[in-house]
């Protein structure tokens, strides 16, 4: 293709861009049998529409309006700044997509020639040859059309024109017969109103942690069938246990020419365990459905399992549909696997609430992850390796669980495949997310589609877990947070239509496998017994919650809930100033500069950040106005770490005791958020670069499966857990309160009735018994000193997966030790197995730093050496105790560790580098810190010594 660009300025004073176009699309054919042509390329073309604006450009699909624009330099980066809020035109413009292509006259030969789009972004009217085929009004649907009689020999014009979602949602909002709220974000978010109109990506408005960009555009594959009598339009499956024997639940849908029926065979295949199941099936398009179950015996193939618990085994399924005239075959892949719900009284006091938990093949599992947000504002940027690094980032710090989040899309089957692959259970949102909804006929028409294909693409995948309607819409209904109380009964009704009489129905008619929960945070059963809006969702006695409060201490544990699981709570950070350094000018850099204002999307969030950071350190005062807010970055860290840390550590210290008021038995904790969508202070633990914050090297400390969990029991006295989640538990009623616990499984016996199979058996057993006991070290330092005051040493042996092995009073812990004051000291603890093989490590401050004496630390960098390809050694050395100590580089990559204290003269840290650099690269852009540079205002900058 060749671009002639003549300048021309429009009324608005913007570039307009003129084309010639020389194409060289391949030629349209069809001999005989099912034929597919991708339409996805770079030759289409982009233009605006409306007056004043004139813009033709070269466009690629799938992608977006935006994307286009950047890519040929119509507009400048929309993450530099503020131009999210300057290009916000883009948004409110319509657009025209357009592609020319040659059609060989045996095309007219096929009789039935479809246009596919897999995905629509959002208001779409598809032209074909000067004829409207069809509309599209939700994101999140595939639209076919039957374009047969549109063909024609010769060129053929495709114009698929996009309407502003600016513009629909407000027209929608205005003809609503009442205000469905809420109407407008917040006006810190600079974001557009009433996306709760359209079934669109909800967060391309704006959120709390994200800029407004309303997409527009083709942004999933598009193309063109050619087939003469019948064709698989989907498959999909589910696994099923019935006693012995796997059911694997296969069903089908065809695409029908005309009115006849056409003979055929429809074949199931299991290549990897080589069984094959056939059966003649005669569609029509009265009858195009077929349902089958192939049965498959236990012994044939492999579980799969959660990531630490055993093998993610996959299996392609092959399905092909053959007639005289037409073959096609789809490929899913299943896993073998039971999930559970458990849902059951926790005591025989029915006041004291519902167990919360999932067991997957049996075994009861602490779902230890984050939430998922969109990875970009523009998905046709999201590339497999960028959900792959993300997703093994998670993975690599003992993730097994992940929260899909309901305001951003139903991800992509990479991302489901990626999940599969590496044992990251899926708590899927419907995308529906704080507000409330239309439910007129077209609205749930639309919906009810976009349910059924979803869950239809989405069931294969063993990942997946539970199905959730909303994001905190049922909380938001009862607590007023739209302000709904004077007409709740009508706002409850839609509730109502919306979540159970709509989304529920279809779940339990095409999904009888997994549980379907009407919003998170809910009070799961008991929520349904309440007529589907609780009266407390966030209830500690039921369900899932959601945790903010930024007024109290996160490091204490005193202000947290005790729930049965916590699927959001989280405190925001700055992120990286690498990453921010690609967007910031250097006088951007400055505590209350437009900038850091503008890209705080919380409203009183950096205020938030700082009183919360004076809380435990003092906040920066260098007079360099720069090095004062890259301090600041540091110091937000530093405390989100810590808050999440503290938070982690008490919702799995609770996994195993149920307190005598029936809080407990806490069996999950999804903190918010695991990824960024731009460049900003967020709630992420990793940021929108990809570069680890602090708090995710936290998490490896607060996931790791053998947990050394320190924390004050009260003020005075310290309590110290160790938390295992190598032992396979089970259930076990007390027979006369019926008070349940989760119990490790340590007796051969403890197998004879699980689901565990009898070849896992021996590695479960094994595992447990070397789990359960073991030494506990508790060494105390003066941070004036890198020796040891004093050590304490005991032995400890589980009877639950959750125990207080270690409790002193900070007097004794003191007067033991020799250590002068709390203010001076801090504890460095470390567990070996029964056999004396490390196992596990952790550190604890008596005080918080504000209070304590820290001695000025000279961390230094000794030495870099290059291990191998893609693992550099570092070496650090330090005369005192070092709090915090913060490695960073603009080389992308990640260290094994950051963050962490220091307790030796010399200690060695890894470099995973994301592509090949020298030792003097590294060497040259490495950077040390700790805490008490910022103290004594040293600079960031600590080269090797």
């Amino acid at each position: 293709m060749k671009v002639l660009m003549v300048f021309k300025m429009d009324s608005m004073s913007r570039i307009g861009f003129v084309l010639h176009l020389c194409l060289t699309a391949n030629l349209l054919s069809h001999i005989h049998g099912y034929t597919k042509f991708d339409l996805a390329d770079e030759r289409w073309v982009l233009t605006s529409q409306g007056p004043g604006l004139v813009i033709t450009t070269t466009a690629k699909v799938p992608g977006s309006v935006h994307t286009a624009l950047y890519n040929v330099k119509a507009i400048p980066d929309p993450l530099y700044r503020d131009n999210d809020v300057k290009l916000a035109w883009v948004g409110r413009t319509n657009w025209n997509y357009r592609k020319f292509f040659p059609v060989n006259s045996t095309i007219t030969n096929a009789k039935r020639i479809q246009l596919v789009c897999e995905g629509l972004d959002t208001i779409a009217t598809i032209t074909l040859n000067d004829t409207v085929v069809g509309h599209s009004d939700n994101m999140f649907v595939r639209k076919v059309f039957d374009v047969t009689d549109q063909v024609k020999a010769g060129n053929t014009n495709l114009v698929i024109s996009f309407k502003s979602p600016v513009q629909e949602a407000a027209e929608r909002a205005n003809r609503s017969e009442y205000v469905i709220p809420p109407e407008c974000p917040s006006s810190v978010q600079n974001g557009e109103c009433h996306v709760n109109q359209i079934r669109k990506e909800q967060c391309s408005f704006s959120w709390d942690w994200g800029p407004s960009f309303p997409t527009l555009g083709v942004w999933k594959p598009i193309y063109a069938e050619l087939f003469d009598s019948a064709i698989i339009r989907d498959v999909t499956a589910v696994v099923n246990k019935v006693n012995s024997e796997w059911q694997v639940i296969i069903e089908a849908i065809f695409d029908v020419v005309g009115d006849s029926e056409y003979e055929g065979t429809i074949t199931a295949t299991l290549p990897g365990i080589s069984l094959t199941y056939s059966m003649n099936v005669t569609p029509s398009a009265s009858n195009n459905y077929v349902k089958f179950i192939v049965k498959v015996p236990e012994a044939l193939v492999s579980l799969w399992w959660p990531n630490g618990y055993g093998s993610q085994a996959l299996y392609d399924l092959k399905v092909t549909f053959a007639t005289d005239s037409d073959v096609t075959e789809r490929t899913i892949r299943v896993g073998f696997r039971t999930v559970e719900l458990v849902q059951t009284k926790v005591s025989n006091n029915t006041e004291q609430g519902l167990t919360f938990y999932f067991k997957i093949n049996g075994v009861p599992i602490f779902l230890k992850g984050s939430n998922w947000i969109p990875a970009d504002s523009f998905q046709d940027k999201i590339t497999k390796d960028q959900l792959r690094y993300l997703l093994e980032s998670a993975a690599n710090v003992s993730t097994n669980a992940m929260r899909v989040w309901g305001g951003g899309v139903y991800e992509s089957d990479d991302f489901y495949e990626l999940c599969d692959e590496l044992g990251i259970m899926i708590w899927q949102d419907f995308m529906f997310s704080v507000a409330l909804y239309p439910t007129y006929g077209e609205f749930l028409d639309s919906v009810s589609t976009e349910i059924k294909q979803q869950v239809w693409r989405l069931k294969p995948h063993p990942s997946i877990i539970v199905w959730a309607g909303n994001n905190e819409n049922e909380a938001g209904l009862r607590q007023n947070w739209f302000g709904t109380n004077k007409d709740y009964m009508l706002y409850y009704i839609d509730y109502l239509v919306l979540y159970a009489k709509t989304i529920k129905l279809i779940i339990d008619a095409e999904d009888p496998t997994r549980n379907y929960l009407t919003s998170s945070p809910s009070n799961g059963q008991e929520t349904v017994i309440e007529g589907y809006v609780a009266q407390d969702p966030g209830s500690e006695f039921y369900g899932d919650v959601h945790f903010y409060d930024y007024s109290v201490d996160q490091w204490n544990v005193k202000g947290f809930k005790i729930p049965r699981m916590a699927s959001e709570y989280g405190v925001q950070a700055w992120c990286n100033n690498e990453t921010l350094a690609d967007v910031f000018t250097s006088n951007d850099y400055a505590m209350d500069s437009d900038m850091v204002n503008h890209r705080q999307h919380h409203g009183g969030g950096n205020k938030e950040m700082a009183a919360e950071v004076s809380l435990h350190i003092n906040l920066p005062v260098s007079p360099d106005e720069k090095q004062k807010f890259i301090d600041f970055i540091y110091l937000t860290q530093i405390n989100q770490a810590m808050c999440i840390r503290s938070q982690t550590e008490h919702y799995r210290r609770h996994q195993s005791e149920l307190l005598p008021d029936g809080r407990g038995l806490t069996m999950g904790a999804l903190y918010w958020q695991l990824n960024d969508i731009w460049q900003a202070p967020t709630w992420a633990s990793i940021d929108y670069s990809g570069s680890w914050k602090m708090l995710h090297y936290y998490a490896k400390l607060f996931f790791r499966r053998n947990l050394i969990s320190p924390y004050y029991l009260d003020d005075n006295t310290l309590d110290v857990y160790i938390v295992n989640d190598e032992i396979a538990v089970k259930e076990v009623r007390d027979p006369v309160s019926g008070q349940l616990s989760l119990r490790p499984m340590i007796q051969i016996s403890d197998y004879t009735n699980s689901e565990i199979p009898s070849k896992d058996t021996s590695k479960y057993l094994q595992g447990a018994i070397k789990a359960s006991s073991g030494y506990l070290r508790v060494d105390i330092y003066q941070y004036s000193s890198l020796s040891a005051l004093y050590s304490w040493n005991v032995s400890y042996s589980l009877t639950t997966t959750s125990a207080s092995v270690f409790r002193k009073s900070i007097d004794d812990l003191l007067s033991e030790s020799g250590c002068p004051a709390k203010e001076k000291c801090i504890l460095y603890l470390s567990s070996t197995d029964s056999s004396g093989v490390p196992v596990s490590s952790t550190w604890f401050a008596l005080t918080y730093p504000k209070y304590s004496t820290l001695p000025p630390a000279n961390v230094q960098i000794s030495g870099v050496v290059k291990l191998d390809q893609n693992t550099f050694e570092i070496s650090l050395s330090s005369n005192v105790v070092a709090l915090y100590v913060w490695l960073s580089t603009d080389i992308k990559g990640r260290f094994s560790d950051n963050g962490f204290p220091i307790f030796a003269a010399n200690t060695k840290v890894l470099f995973f580098p994301a592509s090949d650099v020298t030792e003097a690269e590294l060497t040259s852009q490495l950077r040390v810190r700790s805490l008490t540079d910022v103290n004594n205002n040293n600079s960031t900058n600590t080269v090797i010594g």
